[in-house]
């Protein structure tokens, strides 16, 4: 990271300011989605992403320069039609990225790791949100957004294989 924003800092000397948010936006925020779609990226990790991308969006070629934000960063990560400049917030993609696996389980797609994690861990007919946290770091992680997807999902009770009746909503 710290190769990565030097470049930057480098790079951005030569651009305008519309320049450096069209780098911010489609260079710096792209580069960990990779990552973020698999795992849940420390916190440390995105503040350290989250102060590259506004180093470059507001100082330009100046790395020392101090005080010359022109807008809050949660400003900036607002949608264009919400007043802000549409940066993408990390922390919130992470977990949008995330919940959409937890999406594929409750759904049970077919898909090989939804099958290996249904039939390893709860083919006794337990329901993941009612038991304690079990697998591998990946899948904990996951289990940590789980109040989160059910905060948003709808349940359709079924014959209780995914769902408490008089629990989830």
């Amino acid at each position: 990271m710290d190769k990565t924003e030097r470049r930057l800092t480098s790079t951005s000397a030569f651009l305008t300011q519309a320049g450096r948010l069209q780098l911010v936006k489609l260079v710096m925020s792209s580069l960990p989605t990779y990552a973020m779609c698999c795992l849940r990226v420390p916190i440390a990790v995105l503040d350290f992403i989250d102060r590259a991308r506004r180093h470059c969006l507001w100082r330009g070629s100046d790395v020392n320069a101090k005080g010359k934000s022109l807008a809050a960063w949660p400003k900036v990560t607002k949608p264009k039609n919400k007043g802000g400049l549409g940066v993408i917030d990390l922390r919130t993609q992470n977990e949008a990225v995330l919940l959409k696996h937890l999406d594929k389980f409750y759904n049970r797609k077919d898909i090989p790791w939804v099958n290996m994690i249904w039939h390893s861990y709860y083919s006794q007919g337990h329901i993941p949100h009612a038991t304690a946290d079990s697998g591998s770091f990946w899948w904990k992680d996951l289990l940590h957004l789980c109040n989160k997807f059910r905060s948003v999902a709808s349940c359709t009770v079924g014959n209780g294989r995914t769902v408490l009746f008089w629990l989830d909503v």
